[in-house]
């Protein structure tokens, strides 16, 4: 169980520093994508707008990771709670991906 609550901080902690550590400055080196395009298509990319949904939703991630773990260590098993939980890590990323596009 402590393992499990140690490895939730973490997660929460490292969704944090994404959102907070990449910026304008950073993003050409670190977001996948768009250190890739040409500097005629980092221009035209909005990249200030995307940057602030980009951090909102590393927020929202860290919060929500931390929330789901606890509510389903108060209604699961450890073993179960730990499996689902690290599958609804992976919902919000369909959402992200699909909201990434309009970029």
């Amino acid at each position: 169980m402590i393992v499990f609550f140690l490895t939730v901080i973490f997660v929460a902690v490292l969704y944090l520093a994404i959102g907070f550590l990449i910026n304008k400055n950073n993003a050409r080196y670190l977001l996948a994508g768009y250190n890739t395009m040409s500097e005629e298509k980092r221009k035209k990319f909005p990249i200030d707008s995307y940057l602030v949904f980009f951090k909102k939703f590393f927020t929202r991630m860290s919060i929500f990771s931390l929330l789901s773990a606890l509510l389903f260590h108060l209604i699961f098993e450890v073993e179960t709670a730990v499996m689902i939980w690290a599958i609804f890590q992976i919902i919000p990323y369909v959402y992200f991906v699909f909201q990434s596009l309009k970029y």
